[in-house]
């Protein structure tokens, strides 16, 4: 997977006002009726973290990439922050455009 790829249409997706952050807003963001919902993790993210997002992901029918090459620190310089886990996609097209990027990687 692009993992670069993904983190510049973050940021441009975070220019446009399309990526959610936050522990709240996150679990408001599952509820809503997108009809494509992308939650990405950061690599050190720590695994309680993980095995939550990955749960709440599953139970309501979002799809949840971990990032394998970027941190924390890399996933908030890429939105305007300093230090995100996680992130999610608010807009069906940036979603779309970021599945093919993972889809074209293999699925990782």
């Amino acid at each position: 997977m692009d993992e670069k790829r993904v983190l510049s249409l973050l940021g441009i997706g975070r220019r446009a006002n399309k990526v959610v952050f936050g522990k709240e807003q996150l679990r408001s963001y599952l509820r809503q009726p997108f009809k494509r919902k992308s939650l990405i993790l950061a690599s050190d993210t720590s695994d309680s973290i993980k095995e939550d997002w990955v749960k709440r992901c599953k139970s309501h029918g979002a799809s949840c990439i971990l990032l394998k090459e970027h941190d924390r620190v890399a996933l908030g310089r890429a939105i305007g922050k300093d230090n995100i886990s996680a992130v999610a996609i608010a807009d069906d097209g940036l979603a779309d455009e970021i599945s093919k990027i993972i889809t074209q990687a293999g699925g990782d």
